[in-house]
């Protein structure tokens, strides 16, 4: 069984994807829409995932920062882009898989259309981490991760929609719509203790 995980690089998109490898061959994807760089790839390598880069289209990122400037928030654009990058997973993989959780608020699909999604593309859509709140994620994380923290550094479609808004419309525009201090993780490494403990 094969399972594609949506992946920012972050300890959500890990933690998925360790908690379904003991079940699924597991496939990282990073959905990219070309604006900034990323290790993606290594990292999927150093944490032992073979990895997938998806490109989306220049116009649908400008249709989502349009949403998220007319609304003056970002959920509702985010969670436009997470669906398209869950239906461009759906185009390669019959399961497919994110690290959204019990707390987010976007991107975030409701139970509605999770379904509508499955039945649309004939795919099983899993998401591990939906029963999981933040301080129980923070415990998994501290057990199996090397995580580091600050501002935008994932890359997820996030960062990019942030730098692309920035470059047309300036900060003043991307403070106005985004949250200000929001922290991201990356993960650096995995925990070799964990490796142990399954060895013996």
């Amino acid at each position: 069984m094969k399972i594609g995980v949506l992946f920012s690089g972050g300890k959500d998109s890990t933690l998925t994807a360790i908690l379904l490898s003991p079940f699924a061959q597991i496939e990282l994807i990073t959905v990219s829409f070309g604006i900034i760089s990323n290790d993606a790839a290594m990292l999927a390598q150093m944490l032992g995932f073979r990895h997938v880069m998806i490109s989306l289209e220049r116009e649908f990122t400008m249709a989502s920062i349009d949403t998220m400037i007319k609304d003056g928030y970002p959920s509702r654009g985010l969670n436009e882009v997470h669906k398209a990058a869950l239906e461009r997973a759906a185009e390669r993989y019959r399961i497919v898989a994110d690290g959204t959780r019990r707390d987010d608020k976007a991107p975030l699909l409701t139970l509605q259309e999770a379904r509508s999604f499955e039945d649309r593309m004939h795919v099983d859509y899993v998401r591990p981490l939906l029963g999981y709140g933040r301080r129980m994620i923070d415990c998994l994380a501290a057990e199996l991760l090397e995580v580091s923290y600050g501002e935008c550094i994932s890359f997820d479609y996030e960062v990019e929609l942030r730098r692309l808004m920035e470059r047309l419309y300036g900060d003043q525009t991307v403070n106005r719509v985004f949250p200000k201090e929001h922290l991201q993780s990356k993960v650096t490494g995995r925990k070799s203790r964990i490796f142990e403990r399954q060895m013996a």
